[in-house]
């Protein structure tokens, strides 16, 4: 068995996650990793210069 988080769904939840519209393949496991992290904002200053 792997080490990763296994999902178990709810009682009105699929087992199977459906693919959104503008999908043709399922999202993998590192995408939902990415969405969480662009969930929050980035506030730094990232122009590289200072004022």
């Amino acid at each position: 068995m792997s080490d990763h988080h296994t999902h178990i769904p709810a009682p009105d939840e699929p087992s199977v996650p459906e693919l959104e519209l503008d999908e043709n393949i399922a999202p993998r496991p590192e995408d939902e990793i990415a969405d969480l992290a662009r969930a929050r904002p980035d506030l730094e200053d990232h122009s590289g210069h200072s004022e």
